[in-house]
């Protein structure tokens, strides 16, 4: 009687996770775009140019960026209860997420002390707040099949650095722009900027360690749904079911074999993944001509 409750708890949570993904990401565009525009009409002379000389802005375009691309997975994610996307994505959603966090956490304990106005005034409260915490979520939210790698770690830093050696020039070398951050202001720059980079390492380093935690939480949690001493039949009579509810409820070319699943499940109960793999195709095709033959 047990059996069917948890295979539809395990089916849920996948969903769940995706729906708030997509809730995150749309949140993340509508209010990153809105604001930019809204900074660009309400602020005297201020352009398309000298808003990119804002690193609040950039990082919050690359995450608005980030959100377009991962959209296509979170629907998907919803309809195959899993939400996974390319590694290359989950770079650039790990980059964002970086960026955003930088501001966030300068805003809160460094602009907010001399700038109230600046850290939260109209615009800036969503993209200094609201944005970053919707781009944090939708990322923690992914279950994507690789852990992020110390490696990972220094691409996701690639945009940080890169604004980082133009403010310089910028600020330091030409003069073209405001010292908009104050680093030069209160300490020289070859103090704040090299204090600054520690912080966004040690703040990637810290994101990467609570992904992966909470990847392996979820891997630990995945098996203790089936942690039950069942034997080999009943255990591929349960992927059988969740195959042929992939079969009955998605479309034909949506369907996908959740091999990590599989995997673990194979492990568990030392059952020959193709043995599973099989009793879930057999329980897609069923689900398939059930939902063909109703129509």
């Amino acid at each position: 009687m047990n059996k069917p409750s948890k295979r539809i708890h395990l089916v849920n949570l996948f969903k769940w996770r995706s729906v708030v993904a997509l809730i995150a990401c749309i949140l993340t565009i509508i209010f990153t775009m809105g604001s930019v525009v809204y900074g660009i009409l309400t602020s005297p002379g201020e352009t398309i140019k000298t808003e990119f000389e804002w690193f609040t802005i950039d990082s919050n375009l690359l995450t608005a960026c980030a959100a377009l691309m991962i959209l296509p997975y979170t629907v998907e994610g919803i309809r195959k209860k899993r939400l996974m996307y390319p590694k290359w994505v989950h770079i650039i959603h790990y980059a964002g997420t970086i960026c955003v966090s930088i501001t966030h956490i300068f805003v809160l304990f460094f602009i907010s002390w001399y700038d109230p106005e600046l850290a939260f005034k109209e615009e800036n409260f969503f993209l200094h707040i609201i944005c970053p915490l919707a781009v944090i979520i939708s990322f923690f939210m992914v279950e994507p099949s690789d852990h992020l790698s110390k490696k990972d770690v220094f691409f996701g830093l690639i945009p940080f650095f890169t604004y980082s050696v133009l403010y310089f020039y910028n600020v330091v070398i030409s003069g073209a722009w405001e010292d908009h951050y104050k680093l030069n202001t209160f300490v020289p720059f070859y103090v704040s900027i090299p204090i600054i980079y520690v912080i966004a390492y040690v703040l990637a380093e810290i994101i990467r360690f609570i992904h992966n935690k909470i990847l392996n939480y979820r891997e630990r949690k995945l098996r203790a749904i089936w942690d039950e001493e069942l034997d080999s039949i009943s255990v591929k009579i349960e992927i059988y079911s969740l195959g042929f509810h992939s079969g009955l409820k998605q479309d034909k070319d949506d369907i996908s074999i959740p091999f990590n699943i599989l995997e673990e499940i194979s492990k568990k109960f030392d059952i020959k993944l193709e043995e599973l793999i099989n009793a879930y195709t057999v329980g897609i095709i069923n689900g398939v001509k059930e939902k063909s033959d109703t129509h």
